[in-house]
């Protein structure tokens, strides 16, 4: 294959429907070129390494697996194919967490199904002087989370348990529990892009609840009395996970807000006093 210029390596990433961020980022961080000034008509000779990213994009490899890291909450997330790549919807749902809790005192937080730890790290950014916790099942996840508290220098204390198991046991609350946890229905076709994450990471079932039904079992076991709790949640499913959460969590006024697109996208819970 012949060595791209940069104005057709834009054309084809575009014509494959890679988001213009991820184009910027490719070049600036995996071929060093300066994408900006082929916006105001520069002509450069693309790497080597552009032309074999080629077949893998076109393939639907995700770009942000390419680069190796994403920017997130202003941090540096380092991803690979073992961690699911945090969205844009879930920075949302943290700057929303943000305007929530702003003017609460939080003394811990735990981050459950933590995957890349990019929502512990953004709540020990949000909350400095918090204790931060962070759970995920799968040891690569865990092993990705420390590693990018290690990039942050941020400290984060890590679980490898699922869901709640390691908190119940020894008897921890928290002011504060956040989490994206799988919430696809079973069976559901997704962008071929998605086939390249980690499937457990997604899927939940036949109706996409599974997550849901063992976190909201087990949620006042961790939750301290005047602690409030954010879930990501998938918004064609909104509904139903509020009913869920609803006939659950008797005790608990359960809230869906959207994200900036309008969609249903994350659920507050708090306490009824």
């Amino acid at each position: 294959m012949a060595i791209l210029n940069s104005d057709t390596a834009i054309r084809q990433m575009m014509a494959m429907g890679i988001p213009e961020a991820d184009i910027r980022a490719l070049f600036l961080y995996r071929y060093h070129v300066n994408y900006d000034a082929t916006k105001s008509g520069r002509l450069f000779m693309m790497p080597e390494q552009c032309d074999k990213d080629m077949e893998v994009l076109a393939a639907g490899y995700p770009p942000a697996y390419l680069i190796g890291f994403v920017d997130f909450y202003h941090l540096h997330i380092d991803v690979n194919h073992h961690v699911l790549i945090p969205r844009p919807e879930t920075e949302e749902m943290m700057l929303f967490i943000e305007d929530k809790q702003k003017r609460t005192l939080i003394h811990s937080a735990l981050d459950v199904c933590c995957g890349s730890g990019c929502i512990a790290l953004s709540l020990k950014k949000m909350f400095p002087d918090a204790t931060v916790y962070a759970s995920d099942y799968s040891p690569y996840a865990v092993q990705m989370t420390q590693h990018n508290c290690d990039v942050n220098k941020l400290e984060v204390n890590i679980a490898l348990c699922s869901y709640f198991d390691y908190f119940k046991k020894n008897g921890l609350k928290f002011d504060l529990v956040v989490s994206n946890p799988p919430y696809i229905k079973s069976g559901e076709v997704l962008d071929r892009s998605l086939g390249y994450e980690p499937q457990d990471a997604l899927f939940s079932g036949e109706d996409g609840l599974d997550a849901f039904r063992a976190l909201f079992a087990d949620l006042p076991s961790v939750l301290n009395e005047h602690g409030v709790a954010y879930f990501e949640i998938e918004s064609t499913n909104a509904d139903e996970t509020l009913r869920l959460a609803r006939n659950v969590l008797k005790s608990y006024k359960a809230e869906i807000y959207p994200d900036w697109s309008g969609r249903p996208r994350f659920l507050r819970l708090t306490k009824i006093f």
